[in-house]
Formats: C-alpha cells, sequence, structure tokens
C-alpha cells in the first residue's frame, strides 16, 4: 500500500522466539494429541488474533483502517459459530509505523500466544519479516511495498495488491483518464517510498508517457518552494505524489502559492484518507487529487462484510483498507476449517486451497464452511476482490480512481479493470 513505508532489518530476542514456537504448538487442536487436561481446555478456549498495527506516528490512520477490518473479520466468524468449536479474540500491539519499534512490539505480542498475525504494515514489515518464517507464525498482511513482490517465506501472505499493480493503475488513469502524457513525480525521500519510483516511471513511460522531473522531498520540511518550482518548470500535465498529511499541507500550501494549482495530483490508496484530503483542503482536493481504491468485486462479499463492520462498529460507512483485513481473518478461519486444525504449522498449507481456483465460489464464512463440512472445494471471492495468490503470495486486482468532494464524501472518477491493469503493467519498458 503506497504511503506505508520505512525500513531497517531487526532480530527478536531467542527466549521470546522459543515461548512463541511452544506456543504455537499447545495452541492446536483437532490434527494435535491432547493427553493433558491442560491441552485439552486449550483446544476448547478462544483463539488470539495477533494485531501489529501502526496505531501512532505520523500514520496511525493506517493503523486504524487496518484495525476496523480485522475486528470485523472477527466479529463475523464469533457469529457464525467461530473456528471448530473456538471464538476468537484480539491482541493489538503498536508498531509506530517504525520497523525497530516493530521488533518491539512482536516481542510483546508473542507473550499472548497469536494463533496467527495480521499486518504489520509496509512501514515496518522488513523489521519483523524473518521471524514468522521462524517461528512458523502465520502472518496476513496489507501493504504495498514492492519489496514483498517476490518474497518466499511460505508463513506470509498479502492480501491486497502490490504498489507496483497499484502504479501501474496510477499510469493507466493518468494516461487514460487525464489524457496526461507529460508528468512530474514529487515523492518522499525514504528508500521505500523512492523504490516506488521505478515501477511507475516504467509503466508510465513504457506506454507512451514522459516523466519532466523527479523531485525528492524530505518529509516534515517547512517549504517546499524550490522543489515544487523544479516540478512544474516544464509544465506537466499531471504530477504523481506521495507524502504523509503533514508534508501534503505544506506542499499544496505552496504549490498554490506559486500559482500552480491547475493540474491533476495522482496518489495511491493514501489519497482515499481523509486526513490527507484534510490538509491538502477539501476545496482543492476535490478539485485536483485522486486517491486509488481496490473495487468491491464480489457485491455478496461485501454486502456480508459491511453486515459485520456495522455489528462490530455500528457503522454503514467502513473506512478505507478495511475490507481486504476483514478477507483476512475469514481466509485464515476457512483455512483452519479445511485443515482440521487450528495449528499454524498444518493450516497454513490451506490459505491457497481455500482462496484460489478452481472450486465453488463462496463469499461469506458461513457458506464456506457449510460446502466444506460436505468435502467440497471451495474458492473464497473476498469483499476486497479475488484473493487468488501467485507463487510469491501475492494477489492481483483492478482499482476505483476516487475523488473527495467539499463535503468530505468519496465518489469513484473512474473503474480501472484487472485485465486493463495487467496491459499497463505487462507493456511497461
Amino acid at each position: 500500500m503506497k504511503g506505508i513505508k520505512k525500513w531497517v532489518k531487526a532480530t527478536a530476542a531467542l527466549a521470546s522466539l522459543s515461548m512463541v514456537a511452544a506456543a504455537c504448538g499447545s495452541g492446536s487442536s483437532s490434527s494435535s494429541s491432547s493427553s493433558s487436561s491442560a491441552t485439552t481446555a486449550a483446544s476448547t478456549g478462544p483463539l488470539t488474533v495477533g494485531e501489529l498495527l501502526p496505531m501512532s506516528g505520523a500514520e496511525a490512520f493506517v493503523g486504524q483502517w487496518f484495525d476496523h477490518g480485522i475486528k470485523a473479520g472477527v466479529y463475523e466468524i464469533n457469529h457464525h459459530g467461530g473456528v471448530l468449536g473456538h471464538q476468537l479474540t484480539t491482541a493489538l500491539q503498536d508498531t509506530a509505523g517504525d520497523p525497530v519499534d516493530a521488533v518491539t512490539a512482536w516481542k510483546s505480542l508473542q507473550l499472548q500466544h497469536p494463533n496467527f498475525v495480521t499486518g504489520p504494515s509496509s512501514l515496518s514489515i522488513m523489521g519483523v519479516i524473518n521471524q514468522f518464517q521462524q517461528q512458523k507464525v502465520v502472518d496476513l498482511m496489507e501493504g504495498g511495498t514492492t519489496q514483498l513482490d517476490h518474497m518466499t517465506q511460505s508463513y506470509i501472505y498479502r492480501v491486497f495488491p502490490s504498489d507496483s499493480v497499484l502504479l501501474a493503475a496510477e499510469a493507466y488513469y493518468a494516461l487514460k483518464g487525464l489524457n496526461c502524457t507529460k508528468a512530474s513525480l514529487i515523492y518522499t525521500s525514504d528508500a521505500n517510498a523512492q523504490a516506488e519510483v521505478p515501477p511507475l516511471t516504467a509503466a508510465f513511460t513504457g506506454n507512451g508517457g514522459k516523466i519532466l522531473d523527479n523531485e525528492q522531498i524530505q518529509a516534515g520540511q517547512s517549504s517546499y518552494l524550490s522543489e515544487v518550482s523544479r516540478a512544474f518548470a516544464n509544465n506537466p500535465q499531471c504530477v504523481f505524489f506521495h507524502a504523509d498529511p503533514q508534508t501534503a499541507a505544506t506542499l499544496f500550501a505552496n504549490v498554490k502559492q506559486l500559482g500552480h494549482l491547475n493540474v491533476h495530483f495522482i496518489t495511491g490508496d493514501t489519497g482515499t484518507s481523509i486526513q490527507l484530503a484534510q490538509a491538502v483542503g477539501l476545496a482543492d482536493a476535490s478539485k485536483w487529487m485522486t486517491g486509488m481504491a481496490a473495487p468491491a468485486a464480489y457485491a455478496p462479499a461485501y454486502n456480508e462484510f459491511l453486515a459485520a463492520y456495522k455489528g462490530q462498529w455500528n457503522s454503514s460507512k467502513p473506512l478505507p483498507a478495511s475490507p481486504a483485513m476483514y478477507d483476512a481473518v475469514v481466509m485464515a478461519a476457512l483455512a483452519m476449517t479445511a485443515a482440521h486444525s487450528t495449528n499454524p504449522h498444518v493450516w497454513v498449507k490451506y490459505i491457497t486451497k481455500i482462496s484460489n481456483p478452481p472450486g465453488t465460489p463462496v463469499y461469506t464464512y458461513a457458506q464456506g464452511v457449510a460446502l466444506l463440512k460436505q468435502g467440497k472445494k471451495i474458492n473464497y471471492q473476498g469483499a476486497s476482490g479475488p484473493e487468488n495468490f501467485n507463487q510469491y503470495h501475492n494477489v492481483f486486482s483492478g482499482f476505483d480512481v476516487q475523488q473527495f468532494n467539499t463535503a468530505g464524501v468519496l465518489h469513484t472518477v473512474q473503474s480501472i479493470t484487472s485485465s486493463q491493469v495487467a496491459a499497463m503493467y505487462n507493456s511497461k519498458g
């Protein structure tokens, strides 16, 4: 997911890692031996859904998005019988959107013995990415970093398309929706934001576009007048950008000050954040800024998600990116059901079996459980779109170009199909 960045490497303490390995073994159910009374009790107790999310820091709003989807998923499972006799409960640890803090959060989460983990976001996944494989803890994460495009970790699944796919959709919208063939780039200078520049450039230039200028800006500065002047020196027809809300507020103020707020600014899924739109100013965002969102490809699945979301949050207006994390919880529950086990060592192999074709399409947890009990092969079609994983545990989808109106309400400007994105992605230079 764009806007969910920053990376460093880190390692967890050996003692804590040993604890979680033991915890995963003791939390298993029907496929595990249960000779002791303690194990028997554990086999009927709740299963913990671990949450490693950025609940503080510059992009805390992303953590809120994800948390809303996860808890809606837990609500859905618990209100339809649980998983193999288990109810789900959640345990949340704050990564602060930082890979170093993510290590501390991971250690704390281990003490709560998660059956599986949701998150972290792109900001911090690289700080803990090796721990899931080492400890054989299943992780279902949402984040667009291109560093996961060819991951080989068998315990990690990304439930939302990579930024390289999303960036191809941005390039499509610029070229086909806006007839923009000459563009400038304004991206924050951190390594992982800059990692998005090559795939965007490839998709845009590989399909006839030209990049006039590429500006790297330091987040949180008091002025970007020089960078804005350079970006607009050759009169771009549109601008691709990425910045957090604080940085965007200054950036757009400078663009307006220099008289350049007269072309479209195209960004990723953070462009569907009300925080970013408010930082830009709703009057200006409603004219000049668009974001990207994965469409709800399957009405039955999305309607089920809406019902669960309303039940959990008493709202019929889901936060952005929440459907994919809802799907993550549902897929984990279906995989356990298909495996007849809550042991992550066992059910991890069933994630693709319940999500990928062939199989009977299913759109709800209850529908999937019913067919699995009949011995049927199922293909879960999610609230966020098709959750068909490739060999790198990544998914692919189309996108909706969305924009806020002056009242702060999102609407879809253009829908881009998965085949249109694929053509753009595959024909890049």
